[in-house]
C-alpha cells in the first residue's frame, strides 16, 4: 500500500525551472505596475498640456461676451456657448468646468480633471480656497487623485439661459 505525501512544491518541476517560474512572475507583476504608472502619468501630463488650452479657449469667450464667462457646465460636457471658434471639447479630457462661489462675493472659474483613471471622479476640489492658492495650476494635490486648474479667481459669470434670473419682488 503507498503512502501519499504532501508537497507545496509540483514534483515535475526541478529547482531552476521553479526559480525561472518565479522570477517570471515578478518580472511580469513589476511590468504591469510599471506600466499602470505611467498610463497615469501620461493623463496628467494631458490635463497640463489641455488645462492651459481650455483656459485660453475661456478667456477667449470673456473677452468676446463683455468680460462674462459660461456659466458652470455638469460633468465633463463643453459649456455652454464655448463652441469650436473656441476649442473642440473632448468629454475624454475629464475636465469639468467649474464654477463656484469664491468666499469673497465673486465667482471663481476652474477646472477640475477627473483622475488618470478609466472612471471619471468628481471631488469638488475648486470650492476649497486653500487648494485653489496652492494648487491651481495642476500641482499634485496630497490624498487626492483629481487636479484643478483655477482660470480666474473673481470672474463674471454670464446668466444660465437654462435658468432665468429671479426678478426682485414687487415694492409695496
Amino acid at each position: 500500500m503507498s503512502s501519499a505525501t504532501h508537497t507545496t512544491h509540483p514534483v515535475d518541476l526541478r529547482p531552476w525551472e521553479r526559480w525561472t517560474l518565479l522570477l517570471s512572475t515578478l518580472l511580469l507583476v513589476f511590468l504591469a505596475a510599471h506600466g499602470k504608472g505611467r498610463k497615469e502619468r501620461d493623463a496628467y501630463e494631458r490635463f497640463l498640456e489641455n488645462a492651459p488650452k481650455v483656459a485660453a479657449a475661456l478667456e477667449r469667450f470673456a473677452a468676446d461676451h463683455e468680460g462674462r464667462f459660461p456659466p458652470d457646465a455638469m460633468h465633463t460636457a463643453q459649456p455652454q456657448g464655448l463652441d469650436e471658434r473656441y476649442i473642440h471639447w473632448q468629454r475624454e479630457w475629464k475636465i469639468d468646468y467649474e464654477v463656484h462661489d469664491n468666499g469673497q462675493g465673486g465667482q471663481t472659474v476652474c477646472l477640475e480633471f477627473g483622475g488618470p483613471f478609466e472612471r471619471r471622479y468628481y471631488f469638488g476640489l475648486c470650492r476649497k480656497p486653500e487648494y485653489r492658492r496652492l494648487y491651481g495650476r495642476g500641482q499634485p494635490i496630497p490624498g487626492q487623485i483629481n487636479r484643478i486648474w483655477v482660470i480666474r479667481e473673481s470672474a463674471e459669470i454670464m446668466p444660465d439661459p437654462v435658468m432665468p434670473p429671479v426678478p426682485p419682488p414687487p415694492e409695496g
